[in-house]
């Protein structure tokens, strides 16, 4: 009987979890998804940096260029949006003021990377910086997934609420559980 039970439960429950599926905006539609992902790949863009200047004696200017402009076009982009990259930009404070240090912080620092690139002595210098922007990055990272779990808490809520109001809107007027015609 308890196995029936069990077996009852479970699929009571699987069958309300599929209805109830399709009714929350499930995690596709959330605005700053392909924002958060940028985000991501901004870190992989400064590990490579990295290891373009650990690798100086292949002359890597030109790549290290290169990634330097992404790097920067991607948190431009975060923080006004871009659409040739698909980015929406934000207007979340917590957001825009991450981005806005890691933009100043960029800004102020890029140059020891070239410098690091023609003289070996800049190199623990523009390790520190890569280091610096990285932890940033991880703190917008946290930030994006932070925003990432709060819209999933609301689109649930408002699948709940959603759900009970077209469940509990009678087109006959109920008393007391008797009705009344």
């Amino acid at each position: 009987m308890k196995i029936l039970k069990t077996l009852l439960t479970f699929g009571l429950l699987f069958t309300a979890t599929i209805s109830n599926a399709n009714d929350y905006a499930l995690l596709n539609n959330y605005p700053l998804l392909n924002d958060m992902k940028m985000a991501k790949k901004e870190q992989a863009l400064l590990s490579n940096m990295r290891q373009l200047i650990a690798d100086r004696k292949n002359n890597n200017k030109n790549e290290l260029k290169k990634q330097k402009k992404l790097f920067t076009a991607i948190i431009m982009g975060l923080s006004e949006g871009d659409s040739k990259l698909g980015l929406h930009g934000t207007e979340l404070v917590f957001l825009k003021n991450k981005i806005k240090t890691i933009q100043l912080l960029w800004s102020q620092e890029k140059s020891i990377l070239n410098s690091a690139m023609n003289n070996k002595m800049y190199k623990n210098d523009a390790y520190t910086t890569i280091s610096r922007i990285s932890t940033h990055m991880n703190d917008l990272n946290k930030l994006y997934k932070q925003s990432y779990e709060k819209y999933k808490q609301n689109s649930v809520m408002k699948s709940l609420v959603s759900s009970y109001m077209r469940g509990s809107i009678q087109t006959e007027q109920m008393y007391a559980m008797n009705i009344i015609k």
